[in-house]
């Protein structure tokens, strides 16, 4: 039986260094530098609060720490819908994007609601938009940032990774045929809605 222990255990021995068991914290940690650079240079895209910073995911609170030279800040410590919006979904994208590049058994899409809501003014205006296509006069909304979040979206599925999918439902209608383009379906404004008017009422 000594025997038997001893020849196992070399062969546990020899099969933990063949799947890397030893520099397992090194992999991961590499993993998530990687995960963590992405990241960054998604916010910066975003030009979100901080972009100047760093960012580092921490897989122990599954959270995004702003590697700020004085202390770290947690997305939560940090303001803002425009920021935390843009922080999710650069942490998304980073991690799609790693996930793809290293061949990970991950689905390729992800499905979005509405990201455009942070930049309006209140969600009034935002849902008064109801399809229809943006022009500046019509709305208070940050056009500018709006065009750069679908552009980001769009680089994303055609050369970042290529054949990515992304589902957007969304309010916010921009005129660029490139935007155009990338619709599967008309604007559900009224009518016909995706509700009709004349369906009747829950008493």
């Amino acid at each position: 039986m000594e025997q038997n222990v001893a020849r196992l255990t070399r062969k546990v021995e020899t099969l933990a260094g063949q799947v890397g068991e030893d520099d397992y914290a090194e992999r991961l940690a590499s993993i998530l530098n990687n995960i963590s650079t992405m990241t960054s240079k998604f916010v910066e895209r975003f030009d979100a609060e901080s972009k100047e910073f760093p960012f580092k995911f921490d897989l122990r609170t599954v959270n995004l720490v702003v590697d700020r030279p004085d202390r770290p800040v947690p997305m939560q410590r940090t303001g803002g819908d425009r920021n935390h919006m843009a922080y999710h979904l650069s942490a998304l994208l980073a991690l799609h994007q790693f996930a793809a590049k290293n061949a990970c058994p991950i689905p390729q899409f992800l499905i979005i609601d509405q990201p455009s809501q942070v930049y309006f003014p209140s969600e009034d205006v935002y849902k008064a938009t109801d399809g229809s296509v943006l022009r500046a006069e019509e709305s208070n909304a940050d056009l500018v940032a709006v065009r750069q979040l679908f552009e980001l979206l769009l680089d994303f599925t055609q050369k970042v990774v290529p054949g990515f999918q992304i589902i957007v439902t969304e309010h916010a209608n921009l005129k660029e045929e490139w935007f155009q383009a990338s619709l599967v379906e008309q604007p559900w404004s009224k009518p016909p809605a995706l509700v009709p008017d004349d369906w009747p009422a829950a008493s």
